[in-house]
């Protein structure tokens, strides 16, 4: 069983608070409409907008706070490179939380911002301190590539190095990625949560599978989640029926066993009767005969009672079969209904998770080889 569905709602919906509030869409909560227009309506370009927006956010929760405001920054700092005003984007850039999920494109933009005064070192720095920062991702990845093929001409040495970088990166992204896949199928677990695989590349393919364009990893596992709910109930239901059934064979047992301990009680009253009526003397009513008599009717009586048992024992005989074919039905059914529920939902997650794996895979294959293709031109341009 996946146990990914263990996992609580609550839980999944603050772990994934801050990915998937990232990822704006243009419905907006009205509480949140004004804070990012600038960022869902793309005829809310100035200045003066964003920074009105910047001022209605701090009304906002401390967890939309976070992302809405390093958002609207980010949208600020680019707005102000458009204008050449280099020097005041990098002031706001660097007022966006490293932590947050804005971090690596405030990196960026930073190293974009030196790039385009031509201060190619800076851009090279802020382009090698943000991929080491937020490693084994594509984005930054690329900006190191950038940022090399600016020094390829005039410090080929460092292009070189900064291509290997890329390349160790690559590298170590793909073995992280296949050791994920070592089983032959990814395990949901290990890519929602902390697990053997790096935590950069891991976070990184996660981030992969919130944004995947047609499925919602966060429904999926939440229809998983639900699935295995029910399967767990219906376990335990089914543990119910596995109760009812035992205790059941164990009655049916209970009363061939002692079904054969009446026949063979009767067996020994018929003979005892036999006897008995043997030694009976009509019309003689001494103390001796009353005795015998007394004995009889008691015998009897009890032959009576035991014939009523063995014929209750035998119609309840008959009728437990059935029950309990009927409760292995029940449980059959149930069983087949809850794995069919869980089957649909995981293969939706699954969908997620492959499709996700085999972009990022892709991503840092493309890298590896771009990374190998520019070193090996610095090489062939260098040799006599």
């Amino acid at each position: 069983m996946n146990f990914i569905t263990l996992i609580s709602t609550q839980t999944a919906q603050q772990f994934f608070l801050v990915f998937f509030l990232a990822s704006f869409s243009a419905t907006v909560h009205s509480s949140l409409r004004q804070a990012t227009a600038p960022l869902i309506n793309a005829s809310a370009h100035s200045d003066h907008g964003v920074d009105e927006a910047l001022k209605a956010s701090k009304a906002l929760q401390p967890a939309e706070q976070l992302v809405v405001q390093n958002r609207l920054r980010l949208r600020k700092a680019a707005l102000l490179m458009v204008d050449e005003q280099f020097n005041q984007a990098r002031k706001t850039l660097s007022t966006i939380e490293t932590a947050s999920p804005s971090g690596a494109q405030a990196g960026l933009l930073m190293a974009e911002s030196y790039r385009l005064e031509s201060n190619n070192e800076q851009a090279r720095n802020w382009f090698l301190r943000t991929a080491r920062h937020f490693p084994y991702r594509a984005q930054t990845l690329a900006g190191l590539i950038s940022a090399a093929s600016d020094q390829q001409t005039m410090n080929p040495g460092l292009a070189l190095a900064l291509y290997s970088e890329v390349e160790t990166q690559t590298q170590f992204a793909q073995g992280q990625l296949e050791a994920l896949m070592a089983s032959g199928h990814i395990e949901p677990m290990a890519v929602i949560f902390p697990s053997a695989i790096n935590d950069d590349v891991r976070r990184t393919l996660l981030k992969h599978c919130l944004r995947h364009p047609d499925l919602n990893l966060l429904h999926a596992s939440s229809d998983l989640q639900k699935a295995v709910k029910t399967l767990l109930q219906l376990q335990a239901r089914n543990r119910q029926l596995t109760e009812q059934l035992s205790a059941l064979t164990q009655k049916l047992d209970a009363y061939h066993k002692q079904r054969s301990d009446i026949e063979t009680t009767l067996s020994n009253n018929d003979a005892q009767l036999s006897s008995l009526k043997g030694q009976l003397i009509p019309n003689n009513f001494d103390p001796g005969q009353t005795r015998i008599r007394k004995r009889l009717t008691q015998l009897n009586n009890q032959q009576t009672r035991l014939q009523a048992q063995i014929a209750f024992i035998d119609q309840a005989s008959q009728s437990l079969p059935a029950i309990i074919d009927k409760i292995h039905r029940q449980a059959r059914q149930l069983h087949h209904t809850a794995m069919a529920q869980l089957k649909e939902s995981h293969m939706e997650v699954e969908t997620v998770l492959n499709n996700s794996y085999q972009a990022y895979l892709s991503e840092m294959r493309n890298l590896t080889a771009e990374a190998r293709l520019q070193r090996a031109e610095i090489h062939l341009s260098a040799s006599p």
